[in-house]
Formats: structure tokens, sequence, C-alpha cells
């Protein structure tokens, strides 16, 4: 999370702050003395005026036009670099000054090597993955891109994505024999198949996104294979006072036939999620007893050992979304929780697109999530739930995995430190006010859509990120950049007051979610198509201080405390939506 990246002359806006840092607030970067500018002249006007203002239009114009014709063509055009030709370090230096101002210091200079384009394109590209043709007839995922950039030191986001192929349809009758949700059909026979697309954005550290990247789609995976057989899982804050107490039913409900249906596929990744988190947070908690017991000093690893590898998921966090294709029965659904967010990119019959933002924001600054915790606890903790648009003033999302200081007893997080401690590790601290833990939850909230709907509109594309990307695109934005990345990858820079007329939007439908940013509107500077093949780094590319060059290369540059201070991890899968004819160009 990170605030743009302005000229040199104007101040650098403080970033939106995430729930990792509270960060300094940068000052104006300098890079020598502005250029100076001569005053107006009160001599007497000289004569023949007329003829010399006329032959001067004359030679500007002819000047701005062929300056508007070489721009055009350029493959650098829309920057606000000069130069032509030159590379960014022959126009502005080898190096840069960056001055920020933080609470406790004051300003502080820092000075960076700028690099050079050749190593800001690897930087942009280096992560790259995705699948160019998935060619499973009946499938209606045609191709995804994925790509990652890091801040962090090593970058605390992950990734996933897969397949599944099934043999039976989802409302068949389950066969004890088949590997149903497993088995590979034919070649190219994909009208059954399951798609997976998960981005995990981490914080406090990379284990609990490391752990998710090995474990959340197989959990999925189990659990839909469940629902496939007609297990159903409860829902827990449904559940009568019988239910609750009854530890058979407390898992799951037993259907037959007809299990497979939107309402019980969205209880299921609920669910999925939950217990997952669960097994996270819990599995620490219930070994503390083993540190009672009496020990060989020489046994590897000790339980204290076992007992605080086991909790470093649970000690840091990660915000997980998820993009669900049920390809029989041509469904979409999106799973979040925490502050990622998911937008599709819709059009009409008539080749008009429409932005539908498929997530809302989950944070202590959104008023659903304040609403939500302060009837979920007592009314004396009314102000300490949410404090400065904070989880008990400190962690942004209200809904996340691991975080487990927000969802365990003060004497359970005390007897974790502890053991942290005695090991030499630094613990997450304790939060203060936990007196009726949990604060922060796992369980995510699901989206529902058909992929084609009674308008006859069609899903097209889907944009799955995690929040350093939205950052700096708002959903509208990201939207117009691949509606007209699809069309153009390659051309000239686009400006961004130009960009909403080339490709307008229609209204949204419905109420926009939290938060509704500004709409596309005329701004300053352009976008880049700069020819990427992997539509996500097209996205990425633009973040980053759009067709600005120098701005871009400048904050790939940073490194450090300077770089997370600047800007955030950002990962981003698009995954496109058509029919078997419809082939990546």
């Amino acid at each position: 999370m990170s605030s743009r990246f302005l000229p040199r002359s104007t101040f650098v806006r403080p970033p939106r702050l995430s729930s990792r840092t509270i960060r300094p607030i940068p000052l104006p970067l300098t890079h020598g003395p502005r250029p100076y500018s001569t005053s107006t002249s009160s001599s007497p006007t000289p004569p023949r005026i007329r003829t010399t203002a006329f032959l001067s239009i004359a030679v500007l114009t002819s000047a701005y036009l062929l300056y508007q014709y070489e721009i055009s063509t350029s493959p650098a055009s829309g920057s606000s670099e000069g130069g032509k030709g030159k590379s960014l370090n022959e126009q502005y230096g080898s190096k840069f000054d960056i001055r920020i101002r933080t609470s406790r210091n004051g300003v502080q200079s820092y000075e960076f090597i700028r690099k050079s384009e050749e190593e800001v394109e690897k930087i942009l590209t280096e992560h790259e993955s995705g699948n160019n043709q998935v060619g499973r007839k009946g499938n209606p995922v045609i191709r995804w891109d994925t790509n990652w950039v890091g801040s962090n030191e090593p970058c605390e986001d992950r990734f996933a994505s897969n397949l599944i192929p099934r043999r039976y349809s989802s409302n068949s009758a389950f066969h004890k024999s088949s590997t149903d949700i497993t088995e590979a059909q034919g070649e190219g026979e994909g009208e059954k198949d399951l798609m997976l697309f998960s981005i995990i954005d981490g914080h406090a550290g990379d284990a609990t996104s490391r752990l998710l990247e090995k474990t959340l789609h197989p959990t999925l995976s189990v659990a839909l294979a469940g629902l496939q057989a007609g297990y159903v899982p409860n829902d827990p804050q449904g559940k009568s006072w019988y239910d609750k107490l009854n530890p058979i039913s407390w898992l799951y409900s037993y259907t037959k036939t007809g299990s497979w249906n939107p309402e019980n596929v969205t209880r299921t990744l609920q669910h999925a999620y939950t217990e997952l988190d669960d097994h996270i947070c819990q599995s620490p908690i219930k070994l503390l007893q083993t540190l009672k017991q009496p020990s060989n000093p020489s046994d590897y690893p000790t339980p204290r050992q076992t007992l605080v590898a086991l909790a470093q998921p649970a000690a840091s966090g990660a915000c997980a979304i998820t993009t669900f294709v049920d390809s029989e029965n041509q469904d979409l659904y999106v799973a979040l929780a925490g502050d990622c967010r998911a937008v599709a990119g819709w059009q009409t019959k008539d080749g008009k697109w429409r932005c539908d933002t498929l997530t809302e924001d989950q944070m202590g600054e959104n008023p659903k999530e304040v609403e939500r915790m302060q009837k979920e606890h007592p009314a004396s903790e009314r102000d300490t739930v949410i404090r400065g648009g904070r989880v008990q003033g400190g962690l942004q999302p209200t809904r996340a995995f691991g975080d487990a200081v927000y969802k365990w007893t003060t004497a359970q997080g005390n007897a974790i430190a502890d053991a942290f401690r005695e090991e030499g590790d630094k613990p997450r601290g304790v939060r203060p006010w936990n007196y009726t833990p949990p604060y922060v939850t796992a369980r995510p909230e699901v989206t529902y859509r058909k992929l084609k709907n009674e308008d006859g509109d069609q899903l097209k594309f889907v944009i799955m990120a995690t929040d350093g990307l939205w950052d700096r695109l708002t959903s509208e934005e990201s939207v117009l950049l691949i509606a007209s990345y699809l069309d153009h990858s390659k051309h000239s820079d686009i400006s961004k007051t130009e960009l909403p007329n080339l490709y307008p939007l229609l209204p949204s439908k419905g109420e926009r979610p939290y938060p509704v940013q500004d709409l596309p509107q005329p701004k300053d500077g352009s976008w880049a198509y700069e020819g990427d093949t992997n539509a996500a780094t097209h996205l990425i590319r633009n973040s980053l201080a759009g067709a600005n060059r120098k701005n871009r290369a400048e904050l790939l540059s940073l490194n450090g405390k300077v770089s997370r201070w600047m800007r955030d991890d950002v990962t981003c899968t698009v995954v496109f939506f058509g029919d078997d004819s419809e082939k990546k160009e």
C-alpha cells in the first residue's frame, strides 16, 4: 500500500495506511535546483509586431505538429521524459534522492542507484506465469495470466491456480469406486471442469501465505468433493442450540441428491476457509500441554521447538481471495477474506463494457465491517473493537487467516509469546483488549454470478489482485486497461483523459461496493501499452506511474524500508473467459 509516485517538483501524497505499518510521510523528491525562468520584459514593443507574431505562430505551430507526430510514433510517447533516444540514466543521472519525514527522526534523505530500463523490465516480467491456452472444450476459461512484483524482502504475496477435472455431473449419484473430482477426462473435454484461482496477501511475515499457497486449494477441493458426495456443511451462525451441542451434526448434514446448488457451494467455500483457519490457529494451543510434560533435553526437535514452528503461520497473517469456476453449471463464485479485490469485465451484445466489482474491501474503515464487529462483541467493547479504522487499533483487514493474537485469549497469547522468547524469536504483541475473542475471522463473503446474464452480457475477464495494485488503480481503471489491452497490447501511450472516451463504461448494476472510488475521469498523465504478453504485467506496469518511465524506474529502484513505505507487494491474476473458438492473440 503506497502513495502514487509524483514528479519531483510536487509533494508525494501520503499512502493509504495498510494493516502492516504506520508509514512516514514522503517529502518532495530532490533532484537539484528547479529550472529558472526569465521575468517579463518592460521594453517597448518592437516594430512590425503583426508580421513577427504571425511568423512566430506559424513556426511554433509547425514545430508543435512535428512534435505531436514524433511522440505519436514513439514507443515512449506520453511519458514525461525528454531526450529521445537517451536512456534514463543519460537524461537524469545514475542516482536519485528521496526525502522522508518520519515521526521520530524528522526529515531523512535516502540515495538510490537508478536501475536501467533493462533491469526495470526484468523486475516487471521475471515472475510471469499462467496458461496461454487452456484448450479444454466446454471449459469457459480460455486463458489466465499471473505476475507478481515484490517490495518486501522476501515478498509476502503468494498465488495458486488449479484445474480439477470431473467425471460425473455435479448432481449425479456418488460412486465410492470413482475418484470423481480428481480423475482426469479425455483430452479437450472440460464441460465438468472445476477451476480455482487464489491470491494470498501475507502480512507480519510470509509464514501464513506460504502455508496457504500449498493448502488452500487442496482444502477447498476436498470440501467440494464432499459436497459432490452429498455432505453439506452446516452454517455455525444459523444452527439451533441442539445442533451446536450435537457433535455428529456439527460438521455436516447429509443429503443423497440435489446438494450441489449456489447456496450449498457458498456454504462449502465458507466452511473450508474457516476450518482451515481453525487448524492453523488452534494447533499451537493444543500443543501448549506438551510443554508441561517431561522431555529429554537431547530430543530434537523439542516440544517447544515444535510448538514455535507450528505457531509461525498463526502468528503471521494473510488475506485471501478465491475465484471458483464451475464449468458444468456456468457459475462463478468469488470468496474473500480481507482486502484483496476481484473485478469483472462484462461485454454487452453491442460491444460495450461494464465494470462489476465483485468484492467489498473488508477493513476497519468499512462501515459495514465496523457494524458487524460491534454486534459480535459486548457493548462495553464498542469503542475498542475498531480504533482509528483498525481492529483494536492495529490490524487494518477485519478478516484474515492467522493473526491469532486477535483470536487467542490473553492467557493463550502470553503462553505462546513466552515459548517464542525462550527460542530466541520475537513474538507478535498480544492485543490489550482481548476480552471476547476472536476479533478477526477468516469466514469469507462469497459473491455468485452466472457467466452470462439475463441481458445477454458475457463475462470476458476477472481481475484478482492484492491491495498493492488497488492502492494505485481503481476498479474501473483496471477494466478499461484490460478492455483496451485486448484490442492492442502494443500501442503508443493513451492519455488518461482519452481512454474513458475510447472505451466508455456502462453504469454499474446496483450499489458500488466499498470503497466507492472515483470513476475514470480526465487526469494528468497517460497509460502505457508496451506489448506485454501477460495481462497481469500490463496492469502492474501501469500501476507503477502509468506511462511515466522515469517514476516507474525510480519506484522499482527503491529497496529496504523505503521501498515498503512507497509501494506494496503486488500480485495479480487475470482470468479470461470465452467460447472454444477464442484464442489468445
